[in-house]
């Protein structure tokens, strides 16, 4: 489990906090995610969960052990973090980046074992792209590299995957089909999913759990189902919005009615 009590962040040098007491918790074998508009703090947010920047104030722990008193070897056997985006200097082949993910089992002057080899191949297989093992990373469309991420932090073996706007870069079938894969290997494998999302109705379909924020503070936690509300994405969007059901789901739609303006244009003359 994951557990985020009071946490507080400013830049350095700077007295405005960019997280103001933000406390949560993210358990094992289920998906939370985290919404809110740009600029919101939700990046900082999985900085300083993972470590990777300092906070002033509160505490992160991971399976009851705080973050900021492990070493960064020790920090990326807890955390599996999979980026907006990737763009190696190189052109590894996809398996070479999963292997990757072996970096804090393997020693400075040593090479990549037969196990590292092993979970770097059962974690490609778990996302279904064997047939691009040996393709470079570079020549793989948008989709499989996302794919190729989510393995290279399967192969870590962490009990925490963190996932930065897994979504941004792809289109619809892809955001589906990662998600889909996403929500599936966190039931299998029993881990602990945090991912931060554009999209409510992604959010409410794929989540068990939804963390909005706002200006660095908390605003709302809770079930999708008590989280998309009409009401609140009005105050943390500025949109107007209705909230609908097809096939037992629950969306939401934008109100919008793309001829008004040009009506509105001929009214003026």
């Amino acid at each position: 489990m994951l557990s985020v009590k009071d946490l507080h962040f400013r830049h350095k040098g700077s007295l405005r906090e960019v997280l103001k007491g933000i406390s949560f918790e993210a358990h094992k074998g289920a998906i939370t995610a985290i919404l809110g508009p740009n600029g919101s703090g939700k990046t900082t947010l999985f900085k300083c969960i993972s470590g990777l920047w300092s906070y002033q104030k509160g505490q992160v722990t991971v399976e009851g052990v705080p973050v900021n008193e492990l070493s960064f070897r020790e920090r990326a056997r807890f955390f599996a973090i999979v980026p907006q985006d990737h763009e190696p200097p190189f052109p590894y082949s996809v398996l070479d980046v999963v292997l990757m993910g072996r970096a804090g089992y393997v020693g400075i002057f040593s090479s990549p074992d037969k196990e590292d080899y092993e979970r770097a191949e059962e974690a490609i297989g778990l996302v279904g792209i064997e047939h691009l093992k040996n393709t470079p990373y570079t020549k793989i469309s948008g989709g499989e590299r996302q794919l190729a991420l989510i393995a290279r932090a399967l192969a870590q073996s962490s009990p925490v995957m963190l996932l930065d706007e897994p979504t941004s870069h792809l289109d619809f079938r892809n955001q589906i089909n990662v998600l889909k894969k996403i929500r599936q290997i966190a039931l299998e494998k029993d881990l602990t999913v945090v991912v931060t999302l554009h999209d409510p109705n992604l959010a409410s379909l794929f989540s068990d759990k939804i963390l909005v924020i706002n200006s660095g503070s908390k605003v709302a936690e809770g079930s999708p189902e008590e989280i998309i509300t009409e009401d609140l994405i009005r105050r943390i969007y500025g949109v107007e919005v209705k909230k609908a059901f097809v096939n037992g789901q629950s969306i939401i739609c934008p109100v919008y009615h793309k001829y008004s303006f040009r009506y509105g244009k001929e009214a003026l003359g």
